[in-house]
């Protein structure tokens, strides 16, 4: 057995340096197609997002943050998403051209970035509610423009082209974040030599993050539309109901496995986070050291997981990447040192681009064409409404058990939820087969 896992292990540098050959075929094949675009467009919001958010928590540390804090992070921006994901969907069917729309809110979203970069300037007491604060106002444009990019999704990239996309958008993004994330780690822990110069780092971290948002909206803009979709057409779209959209069958099926997993996998980050800083003692360093090693799997794993989605469809490969994450949490509370918790995000990585895939495949694959952005706009608010809840929750059982024990408890609660997620799809094959039947 020890000799087949040693195997697998030296094999591992192969596979990573095939992952990258194999994209440098796949960039000469696509380049200048939506899906090119696409994959540019994304690389640049993953540049964006990593050259803070990894750090995020080390960052609110500094700040004078506390436990509370730390789950207020995680809470607050699903909070302000819930609130304007349904009026701003409603927002969006009244604009007639829809990029141009979902730009804008890109643009207002970086923007915010400037906000945080001066958050060292305010009085130290203030400092760390002001960072969450911020962060969650930033997730209000960015949750109107993903939920808007979601539905763009549905109808510029249709059926095998869209998990096409969506897989080589993750894969590229997965191979490019460990070099932004180790980069950022290595200048925030030996460029500077106190507190102080960190304190500017991250400031310049956070400016440098704008301007990298003002060249993805550049390139988001370079999507091509396809013609029926730039008219106003879709404004004359009858309205859509909360109670006809949970009705929709193909949509309910999908929504409360997916909603009930969610909020068992919501709930261990913060968890984690404080294992990480509070008990393990992570710098920012070991912090771009997890997310290279996750980076490492992700790409070693994107082929399994293509491979996977294409034979075995989104609900199988759902329950094999949902019963991965579930495992994480096991494992995670056992990890004493933060080299061992580098060695374990290994296994982050690997389940992480399965889940993220399937989510994403599988709620546009379970939305109708027609008034797809409502359908996605319930989707997420009733997610960003689960982010909300789930930190306290997990503060919840942290203060009540301890950490060690809240992350077994979370466990135990995501492999009751992948059990949900295989009995629903069960039931639904069976449902499906019965309606097909001819009837005596």
């Amino acid at each position: 057995m020890s000799g087949i896992s040693l195997y697998k292990i030296k094999e591992i540098p192969k596979r990573v340096k095939q992952a990258f050959s194999s994209m440098g075929k796949e960039i000469k094949h696509m380049r200048g197609s939506n899906v090119w675009i696409f994959i540019m467009y994304g690389l640049l919001f993953d540049m964006s997002n990593n050259l803070w958010r990894p750090f995020a928590v080390r960052f609110l540390e500094r700040l004078g943050g506390t436990e509370f804090h730390i789950s207020l992070l995680s809470a607050l921006p699903g909070l302000v998403a819930a609130l304007v994901l349904l009026p701003g969907a409603v927002l969006f069917r009244k604009f007639t051209n829809k990029k141009r729309a979902t730009a804008m809110f890109i643009l207002i979203s970086r923007a915010s970035l400037l906000l945080i970069a001066f958050i060292p300037v305010f009085p130290a007491r203030l400092q760390p509610l002001l960072f969450v604060i911020f962060v969650a106002i930033m997730n209000c444009p960015d949750s109107l423009s993903q939920t808007s990019l979601q539905s763009f999704l549905g109808t510029v990239f249709a059926g095998n082209q869209r998990g096409e996309a969506i897989a080589l958008r993750t894969k590229f993004g997965q191979a490019l974040i460990p070099v932004v994330t180790i980069s950022a780690g290595l200048a925030i822990t030996f460029i500077p030599n106190s507190d102080e110069g960190r304190m500017v780092l991250y400031q310049i971290f956070f400016v440098v993050a704008f301007l990298i948002g003002l060249l993805e909206v550049f390139v988001f803009n370079r999507l091509k539309v396809p013609e029926y979709l730039q008219t106003t057409e879709e404004v004359k779209q009858p309205k859509v109901k909360v109670l006809e959209i949970v009705k929709n069958k193909k949509f309910r099926a999908f929504f409360i496995p997916a909603i009930c997993f969610a909020f068992t996998w919501q709930a261990g980050w913060p968890l984690v986070s404080i294992h990480q800083v509070m008990t393990l003692e992570a710098t920012e360093m070991w912090f771009a050291i997890f997310a290279l090693m996750s980076g490492i799997a992700s790409l070693a794993s994107g082929k399994f997981w293509q491979r996977i989605l294409q034979k075995r469809g989104n609900h199988v490969t759902f329950v094999i990447s949902a019963a991965l994450i579930a495992l994480n949490m096991f494992i995670f509370p056992l990890t004493s040192s933060v080299q061992m918790m580098a060695i374990v995000t290994l296994l982050t990585g690997f389940s992480a681009i399965g889940i993220t895939t399937t989510f994403l495949n599988g709620v546009l694959e379970a939305t109708p064409d027609e008034n797809r952005l409502m359908y996605l706009a319930f989707y997420n608010t009733a997610m960003n409404i689960s982010l909300f809840i789930a930190p306290f929750f997990a503060i919840l059982l942290l203060n009540t058990f301890g950490n060690r024990n809240a992350m077994f408890i979370v466990g135990i609660l995501r492999v009751v939820a992948v059990g949900f997620i295989f009995i629903t799809h069960k039931l639904s094959k069976i449902s499906s087969i019965r309606s097909k039947s001819p009837v005596e």
